[in-house]
């Protein structure tokens, strides 16, 4: 007689609705791999529970749950790993302790952000402010919260980003590009009628080579002015694979008139093919954007404001 064996998944939680505490169930059961909006007490999660009197007024206050499979989750754990939250003074993180019942704090004004940046790969973005030290803070979250990241990102953008009158009477004209994912990010930053303007594009898919002198197909580049603010729209690598699947792509917003100064590292001599750097000099942040062409409009725009050459 022969014994079967097989492996055991670790036992979870076993719980029930009707021994459940209410507000701990209410939390179970909206519980999920989306953001969720903090607007009241009930709705901090516990171990974050000690900070909701300081941060209660802040104009977003919103939770990000763990990586967690929803069968592992049950009323009363511990399922949201942070909590940030925004107001007119800056960006506050707290974040859980692992191992611990605590959470750590991270404050930063807005004077001591250089840029706004978002990336997305399928499920997965990271929102980020780059700061001008040098440092970066970035928050992970699942795209299906995509729509309210982008509220949050514009009301960052509102509170860093200086504003300028340019292109008031610019026309917004369509515009037209050689590829459908960058038409599409052109639509996607006009949207609501904000005014656009593109300086610099990049077709993807030209011949080029890679750091390692591998060949390689560019993914392309879009930058474009709105008003006082550079966004440059990329695919996070300028170079991939031919036939490599890529979905990643990264949104980088910047005030010009944080830039100090800016220099152009030429592609190495007689390596056709490769990639010359446009470096941006925000405080101690060098922001490196690969241009497979000069960007020669791109650096008009940048003398235009004042902006040094070094």
């Amino acid at each position: 007689m022969f014994e079967l064996f097989r492996k055991r998944s670790p036992l979870r939680q076993a719980w029930s609705r009707t021994d459940a505490d209410p507000e701990a169930l209410r939390e179970y059961d909206a519980f999920g791999p989306w953001l969720l909006q903090i607007r009241s007490a009930a709705d901090m999660p516990p171990r974050f529970r000690s900070a909701y009197a300081g941060l209660e007024d802040s104009d977003y206050l919103i939770k990000i749950p763990r990586s967690m499979d929803r069968r592992d989750a049950y009323p009363g754990a511990d399922l949201y790993g942070a909590v940030f939250a925004l107001d007119v003074d800056g960006f506050t993180l707290l974040e859980a302790v692992d191992g611990a019942e605590g959470f750590v704090s991270r404050q930063i004004s807005w004077d001591d952000v250089a840029a706004v940046r978002i990336v997305s790969n399928l499920l997965r973005s990271d929102f980020a402010l780059l700061l001008k030290e040098g440092d970066e803070l970035t928050v992970t979250y699942n795209s299906v919260s995509a729509e309210l990241m982008t509220r949050v990102a514009a009301f960052v953008r509102q509170h860093c980003m200086e504003a300028d009158d340019f292109g008031a009477s610019t026309p917004n004209d369509a515009e037209e590009f050689e590829d459908f994912f960058f038409n599409a990010m052109l639509a996607e930053e006009r949207h609501g009628g904000q005014f656009m303007l593109p300086i610099y594009f990049e077709p993807p898919g030209k011949s080029c080579r890679n750091a390692q002198n591998r060949r390689r197909l560019t993914t392309g580049l879009l930058i474009l002015l709105s008003g006082g603010e550079l966004v440059v729209i990329d695919r996070d690598t300028p170079t991939r694979r031919r036939f490599f699947a890529h979905y990643v792509y990264r949104k980088t917003y910047l005030s010009l008139k944080s830039v100090r100064a800016f220099r152009l590292q030429p592609p190495p001599e007689n390596m056709p093919g490769h990639f010359m750097m446009l470096e941006l000099i925000i405080e101690q942040l060098r922001l490196g954007i690969p241009c497979f062409r000069s960007p020669d409009r791109v650096i008009e725009l940048l003398r235009r404001y004042g902006i040094v050459r070094l």
